[in-house]
Order: C-alpha cells, then sequence, then structure tokens
C-alpha cells in the first residue's frame, strides 16, 4: 500500500501492529497521539506524528488532508468515569468522520470524491453475542478439517469451515445481516460509533471491521491470563457454562485491515437499519451489512479450549475453574467500587462481567474471505503458541 495513511490508535496493540504492516508496505504514515503517550516503538518506524486526540478536531484535520486512507483505531475498551464510552466511541468516531467529509468536500469532491477512505475498527461486542439458532436450518455434524461446517459436539481448535448455522450450545454464527443487539456499555458505544461514521458514508467511503477477541505478540490486557496458566497451572472460565469464542491474531487483523482499505465494500448510511417486512410493516431481525465485516479465524473454540492450547504451549496442563456467575459479578462490582475510591481503571469491571456471562460471542468471516480474498487459516494452537513464545522473549511470562 504506497499511499499516504493516517492511523488514530496507533499507539495500541492492534494499531500499533497495523503501522507497522503499513510501513514495510511503503505506506507514508501519520499517527495521532497525544505528546504523553509511549511513541517509542512507533518513532522507531519512522512514522509522522500528528499531537492531538480524538476531540481535537484541528488536529485531525492535519492528520486527514492528503491522506488517501484514514484507520480509525482509537477507542476505550474500558471506562473510568461514567461517560468515557460515549466521548471517545461515539463522538471520537463522529469526528473523525465528519473531518473526512469536510476534507472532501474542500477538495472539491462531489458525493465521495476528494474524500479519503475510512475504516472503521469497531468490535464485536458492538454487534451483540451469538443469536439463536434457526430450527429450519440444518446442522452440519463433522470434526474434518475438509468439512464446511460442524455441529454442536464439535470443540477442535484447528479444523477449517464456517458452518454458518452450525449449532453451538443452541446458537449460530454472528453475521454481518444479524441487526446488531450490543447488551454492554461498551459494545452499545461501539455501535454508537458505528451508526456516527455511517451519517457521512454517502461524504466518504467507508467500511467498518468488527473484530472479536484479539490476541497475539504486544497484547497487554491478556497477560494475566498467560501467566495464570503458566505460574499458577490454572485457568479460569467464567460462569458455569464454557462458552465459544472467536479470536483473531492481531496480524491476521492486520492484513484484514488493509485489505479492506484497498477493495474492501463500502458501507450506507442505511447499511445498520432492519429491513422492512411485509408484514404488517414490520421490521425483520436482518439489515444489509453492507461494508461491514468480521474479522475471525475460521472456527470458535470454547473458553476452556484456549487455556489448554497456552497449557500445550508452556507444556503444563492448567486446571480449568468455572467461576460461579455470583463471583463474576461480585467481581465486576468490586472493579466499579475501585473507580470511584481509587480513580483507576480495573482489568475488570461491570461492563466485563456482563459481556462474560452473554454468549457465545462467535462471528463468521465467510464474508471478508469472500469479498477480500483474506482467509484466516492457519490453527490457533499455532498462533497460540507463536503469541506465547513472544511473551517469554519480552519476560512477560
Amino acid at each position: 500500500m504506497r499511499k499516504t495513511v493516517f492511523v488514530t490508535g496507533a499507539t495500541g496493540f492492534v494499531g500499533g501492529r497495523l503501522a507497522e504492516r503499513l510501513t514495510e508496505a511503503g505506506a507514508r504514515v501519520r499517527c495521532l497521539a497525544r505528546p504523553t503517550s509511549n511513541r517509542r516503538r512507533l518513532a522507531a518506524l519512522g512514522v509522522e506524528f500528528v499531537d492531538g486526540d480524538l476531540a481535537d478536531r484541528a488536529a485531525l484535520r492535519r492528520g486527514v488532508e492528503g491522506a488517501d486512507v484514514v484507520f480509525h483505531l482509537a477507542g476505550l475498551t474500558r471506562e473510568t468515569r461514567r461517560g468515557d464510552f460515549d466521548a471517545v466511541n461515539r463522538i471520537g468516531s463522529r469526528n473523525v468522520a465528519e473531518v473526512c467529509a469536510e476534507v472532501g468536500r474542500s477538495n472539491g469532491g462531489g458525493g465521495r470524491l476528494g474524500a479519503p477512505t475510512l475504516v472503521l475498527v469497531s468490535s464485536l461486542a458492538g454487534a451483540g453475542p451469538a443469536p439463536k439458532r434457526e430450527k429450519t436450518k440444518k446442522v452440519v455434524d463433522s470434526g474434518s478439517e475438509d468439512s464446511v461446517g460442524w455441529g454442536d459436539s464439535v470443540d477442535v481448535v484447528d479444523s477449517v469451515g464456517w458452518g454458518d448455522f452450525a449449532d453451538f450450545d443452541g446458537r449460530r454464527l454472528k453475521r454481518e445481516t444479524d441487526v446488531p443487539n450490543p447488551i454492554s456499555p461498551y459494545g452499545r458505544s461501539k455501535l454508537a460509533g458505528e451508526r456516527e461514521v455511517l451519517r457521512f458514508a454517502d461524504a466518504t467511503p467507508t467500511t467498518i471491521v468488527r473484530p472479536p477477541y484479539v490476541f497475539g505478540a504486544g497484547d497487554v490486557l491478556s497477560a494475566p491470563l498467560y501467566k495464570m496458566a503458566k505460574e499458577r497451572g490454572v485457568f479460569l472460565v467464567p460462569g458455569y457454562l464454557d462458552r465459544f469464542y472467536s479470536f483473531v491474531d492481531v496480524d491476521d487483523l492486520a492484513t484484514l485491515l488493509i485489505a479492506a482499505a484497498e477493495r474492501g465494500e463500502r458501507a450506507a448510511p442505511s447499511s445498520l437499519d432492519p429491513i422492512p417486512t411485509a408484514e404488517n410493516g414490520g421490521a425483520s431481525a436482518r439489515c444489509s451489512g453492507r461494508g461491514v465485516y468480521f474479522a475471525t479465524s475460521a472456527r470458535p473454540i470454547r473458553f476452556s479450549r484456549f487455556g489448554a492450547a497456552l497449557g500445550d504451549a508452556f507444556g503444563r496442563k492448567p486446571k480449568t475453574i468455572k467461576i460461579p456467575p455470583l463471583g463474576v459479578l461480585g467481581t465486576g462490582a468490586y472493579g466499579e467500587i475501585v473507580k470511584v475510591l481509587a480513580k483507576k481503571t480495573p482489568p475488570f469491571d461491570w461492563n466485563k462481567a456482563v459481556e462474560a456471562l452473554r454468549g457465545p460471542w462467535i462471528c463468521s468471516g465467510e464474508k471478508a474471505a469472500r469479498d477480500l480474498g483474506v482467509r484466516l487459516e492457519t490453527p490457533l494452537t499455532e498462533q497460540f503458541a507463536a503469541a506465547v513464545d513472544w511473551y517469554r522473549r519480552e519476560g512477560w511470562v
């Protein structure tokens, strides 16, 4: 990608890896960053810094002007004060999209002409947990690596296939055409950000990418899970149900984001609106999903399998301990108390507790594979092992 690219959130986990990949591809990269943020990793890449944050529209304009592509990754996954999610994930996204549209108009473009392509990195949390499986659909039950689907008993890490209508504890994979139904404050703020960006989709070419659980080299937030599997020989599963999760490696996600910028479908303002049905003029649970992609590895796994895979990489067999729902909620409530009294952002709060007990968090990557030609088929076991090797080299575990 030999273009001028503006990246927000480049000092973070995913944004930092994306900036690396873009510079390796020969792009001229600008990064929005506060003067107080840690810039050493990005400075080593030779990127251009734009001082500011998402509330600084002048800084956003400096970054957007002359850019061919804008990758908007900056956001909050945890909030210290009520309203932080809205200020960053919703209003910040609106500011980025609005500035992109303004720059397009100042360049003399009509419609989308003159505006940069905007790629918004949202989250599976913004779409909500997996819906119930339609009973009219056939359940494919196969554990073969060559199968195109799998059934309710499959719990294998390495098999490839989407199986959109397969049964995962009575649920199916979330698809882009499902009307979003977030269930947490974080998820609702991410969906609000998507809707804000779509308001300007007629003025700037826009694509939305929703990753699930992102892991890999540089993932600070998952370090405690790796340490737990290695040092204590245990792995905690929230709730009595060992739910399915979709995962994506950070390097695979960067690959898909670049492909989405280059050849992705572009969204419309109505992309997430329920499609009217003939019955009584009602609205269905479907939307067009135009310009929206899930970025996920080929098949979900149960959360305990994640722990087992980490244990294998460490040469251990961690014991799975299921935390009762009241324990999960109690820990989340304690996190809220920490916010109020210590003015700190705990690693686990009520928002995370709600998400942990509501699932499964699984999605289909078939649309991205079809449209973008990006099939994320590397076995998760190999990718988890590579992440463990990185944690070891860096001395994190």
